[in-house]
């Protein structure tokens, strides 16, 4: 969908419902883009079932779906320059690339990602790479579970517990999107390095300092 003047409003973290055949019902997926951009991206691994990730992969260029926005104010940076911790597995990344793209003003990010191989799946490297160099992402921490060294990103966390302990004492929000098994990981992970400093999780999701895209 190109051209802002023919799309509606929407932001990083908002879903496009794709329809996938005439009544089906649709599926959703978060949106890396604002109508600014004039485009609407959307990250999908395609699934061996599934039926609407592989009806967009075998889309030919320039074919045409029927899709709508759903706004989700839910998820998404809140206002100010506190810091921002963004945590994600596989296409997850999508709306956190987004969330970052639009960090013109150098808010401390940081970005905790896991995925598949770093040599055939690192989603967004290269631009994440940019991030880094104009400060739009403070830090980045990856893992991949079929790598050399084998790991998830809820290891990641655990490994950086005290600098997350000290980032959500100033005030920090999280921001979580994947699949619900490495979003439960990562919430008891929360959770244990939380306890020392006597909060939870959903002590932070009360106060709108923690939430999840989850799928």
């Amino acid at each position: 969908l190109l051209g802002k003047d023919r799309l509606p409003a929407f932001e990083p973290g908002d879903l496009l419902g794709v329809l996938p055949s005439r009544g089906e019902e649709a599926r959703f997926y978060s949106i890396a883009t604002s109508r600014s951009d004039g485009v609407v991206e959307i990250c999908v691994r395609r699934h061996a079932q599934g039926l609407c990730s592989g009806y967009l992969h075998t889309l030919p260029l320039g074919g045409r779906i029927e899709a709508f926005v759903q706004q989700h104010p839910h998820f998404r940076p809140s206002a100010g320059q506190a810091p921002v911790i963004l945590v994600g597995a596989g296409t997850g990344i999508g709306p956190l690339v987004g969330f970052i793209r639009k960090n013109h003003r150098a808010r401390p990010i940081n970005l905790y990602w896991g995925g598949r191989s770093a040599t055939t799946e690192f989603l967004y490297e290269d631009e994440l790479g940019t991030y880094l160099e104009d400060g739009r992402l403070h830090h980045l921490s990856t893992a991949f579970s079929r790598g050399a060294e084998r790991a998830y990103v809820q290891d990641r966390i655990r490994a950086d517990a005290l600098k997350l302990q000290a980032l959500i004492q100033s005030g920090a929000q999280v921001l979580v999107c994947g699949g619900r098994e490495m979003a439960e990981s990562v919430r008891q992970v929360f959770d244990g390095l939380l306890a020392p400093i006597c909060l939870n999780v959903e002590t932070l999701n009360v106060q709108g300092r923690y939430r999840e895209d989850v799928f």
